[in-house]
Protein backbone atom coordinates (compact mmCIF):
# COMPACT_ATOMS: atom_id res chain seq x y z
CA UNK A 1 0.00 0.00 0.00
CA UNK A 2 2.84 2.42 0.89
CA UNK A 3 4.52 1.73 -2.48
CA UNK A 4 1.26 2.50 -4.31
CA UNK A 5 0.86 5.80 -2.42
CA UNK A 6 4.45 6.86 -3.09
CA UNK A 7 4.20 5.95 -6.77
CA UNK A 8 0.90 7.82 -7.08
CA UNK A 9 2.38 10.90 -5.40
CA UNK A 10 5.40 10.99 -7.69
CA UNK A 11 3.32 10.39 -10.83
CA UNK A 12 0.99 13.23 -9.85
CA UNK A 13 3.88 15.64 -9.31
CA UNK A 14 5.56 14.56 -12.52
CA UNK A 15 2.32 15.05 -14.48
CA UNK A 16 1.88 18.55 -13.06
CA UNK A 17 5.47 19.50 -13.80
CA UNK A 18 5.25 18.12 -17.33
CA UNK A 19 2.07 20.08 -17.98
CA UNK A 20 3.67 23.32 -16.84
CA UNK A 21 6.81 22.71 -18.91
CA UNK A 22 4.68 21.85 -21.94
CA UNK A 23 2.96 25.24 -21.79
CA UNK A 24 6.28 26.91 -22.41
CA UNK A 25 7.25 24.77 -25.43
CA UNK A 26 10.90 25.46 -24.74
CA UNK A 27 10.64 29.27 -25.09
CA UNK A 28 9.99 32.19 -22.76
CA UNK A 29 6.43 33.58 -22.78
CA UNK A 30 4.64 36.46 -21.07
CA UNK A 31 1.55 35.82 -18.95
CA UNK A 32 -1.41 38.13 -18.47
CA UNK A 33 0.34 39.89 -15.55
CA UNK A 34 3.33 40.88 -17.66
CA UNK A 35 5.76 38.36 -16.11
CA UNK A 36 8.10 36.65 -18.53
CA UNK A 37 7.88 32.87 -18.04
CA UNK A 38 11.36 31.45 -18.10
CA UNK A 39 13.30 28.22 -17.88
CA UNK A 40 16.24 28.19 -15.48
CA UNK A 41 19.19 25.79 -15.42
CA UNK A 42 21.27 25.09 -12.33
CA UNK A 43 24.25 22.96 -11.37
CA UNK A 44 23.95 21.47 -7.86
CA UNK A 45 26.91 20.44 -5.73
CA UNK A 46 27.23 19.59 -2.06
CA UNK A 47 27.60 16.92 0.61
CA UNK A 48 25.04 14.69 2.34
CA UNK A 49 24.97 14.59 6.14
CA UNK A 50 22.65 12.37 8.12
CA UNK A 51 22.00 8.72 8.60
CA UNK A 52 20.33 5.53 7.49
CA UNK A 53 18.38 5.30 10.68
CA UNK A 54 15.17 4.33 12.46
CA UNK A 55 12.51 6.91 13.28
CA UNK A 56 12.91 6.90 17.05
CA UNK A 57 15.61 4.97 18.88
CA UNK A 58 14.68 1.29 19.49
CA UNK A 59 15.05 0.04 23.07
CA UNK A 60 17.50 -2.62 21.86
CA UNK A 61 20.03 0.19 21.21
CA UNK A 62 21.14 1.21 24.70
CA UNK A 63 23.93 3.69 24.02
CA UNK A 64 25.39 5.44 20.95
CA UNK A 65 29.10 5.95 21.50
CA UNK A 66 30.19 7.29 18.11
CA UNK A 67 28.59 8.73 15.00
CA UNK A 68 30.29 10.27 11.99
CA UNK A 69 29.20 10.92 8.40
CA UNK A 70 31.03 9.19 5.59
CA UNK A 71 32.38 11.14 2.59
CA UNK A 72 29.09 11.62 0.75
CA UNK A 73 29.18 14.07 -2.18
CA UNK A 74 26.15 15.08 -4.21
CA UNK A 75 26.23 16.44 -7.77
CA UNK A 76 23.32 17.20 -10.05
CA UNK A 77 21.50 19.30 -12.61
CA UNK A 78 18.14 21.05 -12.16
CA UNK A 79 15.71 22.45 -14.71
CA UNK A 80 13.06 24.80 -13.32
CA UNK A 81 10.15 26.66 -14.90
CA UNK A 82 8.85 29.87 -13.39
CA UNK A 83 5.22 30.29 -14.38
CA UNK A 84 4.75 33.45 -12.28
CA UNK A 85 7.15 35.81 -10.52
CA UNK A 86 6.97 33.75 -7.31
CA UNK A 87 5.85 30.24 -8.27
CA UNK A 88 7.35 27.52 -10.40
CA UNK A 89 8.28 23.85 -10.62
CA UNK A 90 11.61 22.05 -10.89
CA UNK A 91 12.92 18.63 -11.80
CA UNK A 92 16.47 17.44 -11.23
CA UNK A 93 18.78 14.47 -11.64
CA UNK A 94 21.45 13.89 -9.00
CA UNK A 95 24.26 11.50 -8.23
CA UNK A 96 24.03 10.99 -4.46
CA UNK A 97 26.35 9.20 -2.07
CA UNK A 98 24.89 8.57 1.39
CA UNK A 99 26.79 7.06 4.27
CA UNK A 100 27.63 7.00 7.97
CA UNK A 101 29.52 5.13 10.68
CA UNK A 102 28.06 4.35 14.10
CA UNK A 103 29.36 2.57 17.19
CA UNK A 104 26.87 1.62 19.88
CA UNK A 105 25.98 -0.79 22.64
CA UNK A 106 22.99 -3.07 22.10
CA UNK A 107 20.97 -5.52 24.16
CA UNK A 108 18.93 -8.40 22.77
CA UNK A 109 19.40 -6.97 19.29
CA UNK A 110 18.06 -9.35 16.59
CA UNK A 111 20.69 -9.90 13.92
CA UNK A 112 22.66 -12.38 11.81
CA UNK A 113 26.43 -12.67 12.34
CA UNK A 114 29.34 -14.74 11.09
CA UNK A 115 32.41 -15.64 13.16
CA UNK A 116 35.97 -15.94 11.84
CA UNK A 117 35.79 -19.74 11.88
CA UNK A 118 32.73 -19.72 9.60
CA UNK A 119 30.06 -20.07 12.27
CA UNK A 120 26.76 -18.39 11.46
CA UNK A 121 24.31 -17.34 14.15
CA UNK A 122 20.87 -15.79 13.93
CA UNK A 123 19.43 -14.51 17.17
CA UNK A 124 19.54 -11.77 19.81
CA UNK A 125 22.94 -10.18 20.38
CA UNK A 126 24.09 -8.22 23.45
CA UNK A 127 27.36 -6.31 23.32
CA UNK A 128 29.12 -3.74 21.11
CA UNK A 129 28.18 -3.03 17.51
CA UNK A 130 29.83 -1.06 14.71
CA UNK A 131 28.00 -0.32 11.45
CA UNK A 132 29.24 1.31 8.23
CA UNK A 133 26.86 2.43 5.48
CA UNK A 134 28.05 3.61 2.06
CA UNK A 135 25.39 3.71 -0.64
CA UNK A 136 25.27 5.45 -4.02
CA UNK A 137 22.19 6.20 -6.08
CA UNK A 138 20.77 8.26 -8.92
CA UNK A 139 17.90 10.36 -7.60
CA UNK A 140 15.20 12.41 -9.31
CA UNK A 141 13.72 15.21 -7.14
CA UNK A 142 10.52 16.97 -8.24
CA UNK A 143 9.66 20.25 -6.49
CA UNK A 144 7.22 23.09 -6.23
CA UNK A 145 9.35 26.26 -6.05
CA UNK A 146 8.52 29.52 -4.26
CA UNK A 147 10.67 32.63 -4.81
CA UNK A 148 9.44 35.45 -2.56
CA UNK A 149 12.18 37.91 -3.52
CA UNK A 150 15.59 38.38 -5.07
CA UNK A 151 17.53 36.45 -2.41
CA UNK A 152 15.52 33.50 -1.10
CA UNK A 153 14.21 30.46 -2.96
CA UNK A 154 12.24 27.63 -1.32
CA UNK A 155 11.34 24.19 -2.66
CA UNK A 156 9.14 21.33 -1.48
CA UNK A 157 8.35 18.04 -3.17
CA UNK A 158 9.36 14.40 -3.42
CA UNK A 159 12.02 12.18 -4.94
CA UNK A 160 12.63 8.73 -6.31
CA UNK A 161 16.06 7.08 -6.35
CA UNK A 162 17.69 3.97 -7.79
CA UNK A 163 20.62 2.36 -6.00
CA UNK A 164 23.64 1.29 -8.04
CA UNK A 165 26.15 0.63 -5.25
CA UNK A 166 25.40 -0.66 -1.76
CA UNK A 167 27.49 -1.25 1.35
CA UNK A 168 25.97 -2.06 4.73
CA UNK A 169 28.40 -3.97 6.93
CA UNK A 170 30.03 -4.03 10.33
CA UNK A 171 31.08 -6.11 13.30
CA UNK A 172 29.95 -7.04 16.81
CA UNK A 173 32.20 -7.79 19.78
CA UNK A 174 32.54 -8.23 23.54
CA UNK A 175 29.21 -9.90 24.06
CA UNK A 176 27.05 -12.91 23.38
CA UNK A 177 24.21 -14.04 21.16
CA UNK A 178 21.15 -16.08 22.05
CA UNK A 179 21.16 -18.35 19.03
CA UNK A 180 17.69 -18.72 17.58
CA UNK A 181 16.07 -16.08 19.80
CA UNK A 182 15.94 -14.61 23.29
CA UNK A 183 15.57 -18.07 24.90
CA UNK A 184 18.15 -19.79 22.70
CA UNK A 185 21.58 -21.15 23.51
CA UNK A 186 23.99 -18.49 24.81
CA UNK A 187 27.11 -18.23 22.62
CA UNK A 188 29.93 -15.91 23.71
CA UNK A 189 31.15 -13.66 20.90
CA UNK A 190 34.63 -12.12 20.99
CA UNK A 191 34.19 -10.69 17.50
CA UNK A 192 32.00 -11.44 14.51
CA UNK A 193 30.93 -9.65 11.32
CA UNK A 194 27.83 -8.99 9.27
CA UNK A 195 27.27 -7.83 5.69
CA UNK A 196 23.77 -6.89 4.53
CA UNK A 197 24.73 -4.89 1.43
CA UNK A 198 23.03 -7.26 -0.99
CA UNK A 199 19.79 -7.03 0.98
CA UNK A 200 19.33 -3.26 0.53
CA UNK A 201 16.43 -2.38 -1.74
CA UNK A 202 17.36 -0.89 -5.10
CA UNK A 203 14.47 1.62 -5.10
CA UNK A 204 13.88 4.45 -2.64
CA UNK A 205 11.30 7.25 -2.52
CA UNK A 206 10.46 10.02 -0.12
CA UNK A 207 9.86 13.71 0.46
CA UNK A 208 12.35 16.54 0.17
CA UNK A 209 12.45 20.27 0.71
CA UNK A 210 14.80 23.10 1.46
CA UNK A 211 15.92 26.65 0.84
CA UNK A 212 18.60 28.53 -1.09
CA UNK A 213 20.04 31.98 -0.47
CA UNK A 214 21.63 33.90 -3.32
CA UNK A 215 25.12 35.22 -2.48
CA UNK A 216 26.10 36.30 -5.98
CA UNK A 217 24.58 37.00 -9.36
CA UNK A 218 24.46 33.28 -10.16
CA UNK A 219 25.71 31.55 -7.01
CA UNK A 220 23.55 30.43 -4.06
CA UNK A 221 24.13 28.42 -0.90
CA UNK A 222 21.45 25.88 -0.10
CA UNK A 223 20.26 23.18 2.25
CA UNK A 224 17.85 20.40 1.36
CA UNK A 225 16.41 17.67 3.59
CA UNK A 226 15.70 14.29 1.97
CA UNK A 227 13.53 11.95 4.08
CA UNK A 228 13.00 8.43 2.77
CA UNK A 229 9.55 6.92 3.26
CA UNK A 230 10.48 3.39 2.20
CA UNK A 231 12.47 1.11 4.54
CA UNK A 232 15.81 0.20 3.00
CA UNK A 233 15.35 -3.51 3.77
CA UNK A 234 12.43 -5.71 2.65
CA UNK A 235 9.75 -6.74 5.15
CA UNK A 236 11.07 -10.30 5.49
CA UNK A 237 14.63 -9.20 6.34
CA UNK A 238 15.88 -10.89 9.52
CA UNK A 239 19.03 -8.83 10.19
CA UNK A 240 17.15 -6.40 12.45
CA UNK A 241 13.63 -6.02 13.73
CA UNK A 242 12.97 -2.32 12.98
CA UNK A 243 12.87 -0.34 9.71
CA UNK A 244 15.68 1.97 8.60
CA UNK A 245 15.16 5.01 6.39
CA UNK A 246 17.50 7.27 4.44
CA UNK A 247 17.35 10.62 6.25
CA UNK A 248 19.97 13.06 4.94
CA UNK A 249 20.53 16.81 4.67
CA UNK A 250 22.33 18.08 1.57
CA UNK A 251 24.40 21.22 2.19
CA UNK A 252 26.05 22.88 -0.76
CA UNK A 253 25.90 25.45 -3.52
CA UNK A 254 23.92 25.96 -6.72
CA UNK A 255 25.15 27.76 -9.82
CA UNK A 256 22.65 29.23 -12.24
CA UNK A 257 23.78 28.67 -15.80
Amino acid sequence: MMNIKITGMMLGMLTAATALFAQDNGHAQTNTHGFKRILEHRILAGFNFGGTAPVGLPNTIRKIETYRPEFSPSLGYELSYRKTKKWGVAVAVKLDYKGMFTKDEVQYFPTIITTSDGGRFEGDFTGKNETTVRNACVSFPISLVYTPGDRWRFNLGGYVAWLFSSNFHGNVSDGYIRNGGSLGEKVNITEATFDFGTEVRSFDAGVQGGAAYRVGRKLSVDGNLNWGLRPIFPDDFKGMDFPLYNIYMTLGVTYKI
